[in-house]
């Protein structure tokens, strides 16, 4: 089965397993979560900030009956999570060419200069509106207790994935995941439909399915091609 489970007692008989098959790959995917960035000092989804859980910032409902509340954990997640910096896993994927599919919202991905980038939940970085679909830049937020639309009037979302709404781009991250030859799964579990499907697609057609959801930081950058894992 071309499936592994990477921890630190097993990742130098994993890198020298991958090797040969590294050296000639030319297609390389990483589907990452919550746990990649960990590292970076953000939190878990079930953890909470200032006593309110995350997972609240993500339902439509917080939204809708507490808006200035929710506005005002929206600042302080976009002043923390703007302030974070790549760790290695995420500076590792980009400078080996992978392309990436992520869960999270934090836009790491991006500041560590991955050039092909799915964000499947959307990103802090933004805001839109419901009403006319128009966005707007995240910075906003502090010039306005409550954003709303220049156009319609409406109360601002952010640019995130709110519980109930389609994930973004999913029929795109199927093709990628269907043409690799190695797929990266790193920092999530991938419980949640219809990303849990990725890995059995990328088996089925043949790639290796390499999982890293502890201490990705310090491991994966050894599971890349031309690393100093691979090459030691």
């Amino acid at each position: 089965m071309r499936e592994i489970q990477v921890s630190s007692g097993n990742v130098s008989d994993v890198s020298a397993q991958l090797r040969p098959l590294l050296t000639r790959a030319r297609f390389l995917v990483a589907v990452t979560g919550a746990g990649i960035s960990r590292a970076s000092g953000l939190p878990l989804l079930r953890e909470t900030i200032d006593g309110v859980p995350l997972a609240w910032f993500f339902r439509r409902e917080s939204l809708d009956e507490a808006p200035e509340r929710y506005y005002d954990l929206y600042r302080r997640l976009l002043s923390e999570w703007r302030h974070a910096r790549p760790n290695p896993a995420h500076l590792g994927l980009a400078r080996h060419g992978v392309w990436v599919i992520t869960q999270n919202i934090d836009g790491l991905h991006r500041d560590a200069g991955t050039e092909h980038l799915i964000e499947l939940h959307g990103n802090l970085r933004e805001l839109r509106c419901p009403g006319c679909g128009a966005l707007y830049a995240a910075e906003l937020v502090w010039r306005t207790h409550v954003p709303a639309c220049a156009r319609c009037g409406r109360v601002l979302h952010p640019g995130v994935t709110l519980e109930g709404e389609q994930i973004r781009h999913f029929s795109l991250a199927v093709d990628w995941v269907g043409r690799c030859e190695v797929l990266y799964v790193v920092g999530t579990s991938l419980k949640m439909d219809p990303v849990r499907r990725l890995p059995e697609l990328a088996r089925r057609n043949g790639a290796w399915v390499v999982w890293i959801n502890r201490e990705a930081e310090r491991l994966l950058p050894r599971l890349l091609p031309g690393s100093g894992g691979l090459n030691a």
